[in-house]
């Protein structure tokens, strides 16, 4: 699906930001999202815990803090086992709880197969709001979490379903890959937000996105602007995450494979860089630079020797 192509021939606009924006006085505005996932894991109480992690992500990639409404959306098939829908919904509210929201409301539906999400708002002063678009070239890029979700899940998939598929590779290592994956995508992203108004990196941070369903390049790609562009020198990924990729061909080493509740990329003003890291290192927030924004490329480049990290100890 040409997503550009659908919103022009309806006369919306396709370089959106991570959530819909309505000022709602002179100061202030309403940010909103709305996400609606697959499973992409077999317990449900960790699936409701990826949902909302997903879906209010994008309120902290502008910057905004506190969730003020959470309306569920839950679909559920009639021969689902008895309870699974209600721990999903557990899951999804003690990640809500952790901000000091809950579940407002929601809509319910039956359908074939499971799927969860939902609308999450805030209110935000909107000169705090932090955007996509902002990046200036000389900017250095972090990112804030491991990539890899969709091989290493896939994986994960393929042994209940398959092992055969994977008789080559080490089980013990594709379970290691498993739960990092799973830490990964039940963290919040919120600290950051945290961090930047804690203090008063508002000006500090140039251009910030989350990593979601259209993978590092696509989401890195949306910040930039003509004439500017982004040079990869490392990448961070989940151990074991490259060699399942060869498999499953997610195209992890371009940069590419999707990602669900995915990381932060931030685009971080040169002279501030060292205060801002060293204030996520006292909250305890995993980062890693991966390059910098510069003036005169095109799009996204990737170095031939980008050097991919596995982390460990995310």
């Amino acid at each position: 699906m040409d997503l550009d192509r659908l919103l022009k021939d309806v006369g919306l606009p396709s370089a959106a930001e991570d959530c819909a924006i309505h000022p709602i006085n002179a100061t202030q505005s309403l940010i909103t999202n709305i996400d609606i996932v697959t499973p992409i894991h077999d317990d449900p109480y960790t699936m409701g815990r990826i949902a909302a992690v997903n879906v209010t992500n994008d309120l902290f990639a502008m910057n905004a803090l506190n969730v003020v409404n959470y309306s569920c959306f839950l679909a559920l098939p009639t021969d689902i086992p008895a309870g699974f829908g209600a721990e999903m919904l557990r899951g999804t509210r003690d990640v809500l709880r952790d901000f000091g929201s809950d579940i407002h409301g929601g809509h319910t539906i039956q359908n074939t197969w499971p799927l969860l999400g939902g609308t999450a708002s805030a209110v935000e002063d909107t000169n705090k709001l932090i955007y996509k678009r902002g990046v200036q070239s000389g900017d250095r890029l972090i990112i804030t979490k491991p990539l890899g979700i969709h091989p290493t899940m896939a994986a994960d998939r393929a042994w209940k379903d398959d092992p055969e598929w994977l008789a080559e590779f080490s089980h013990d290592r594709i379970e290691k890959a498993i739960q990092l994956a799973t830490k990964i995508m039940t963290t919040s992203n919120r600290p950051i937000s945290q961090t930047i108004h804690g203090h008063n990196f508002f000006d500090a941070v140039h251009a910030m996105t989350d990593i979601t369903g259209f993978g590092f390049v696509a989401h890195l790609g949306e910040m930039l602007h003509q004439d500017i562009g982004a040079r990869i020198t490392a990448l961070p990924v989940i151990p074991y995450a490259l060699e399942l990729d060869d498999l499953f061909c997610y195209r992890l080493r371009e940069g590419k494979s999707a990602e669900i509740a995915g990381p932060m990329v931030l685009a971080i003003d040169p002279n501030q860089f060292s205060d801002f890291g060293s204030a996520l290192d006292a909250k305890k927030i995993w980062w890693m630079e991966v390059g910098s924004i510069e003036a005169n490329i095109s799009g996204v480049k990737i170095e031939d020797q980008a050097v991919f990290r596995e982390v460990e100890d995310y």
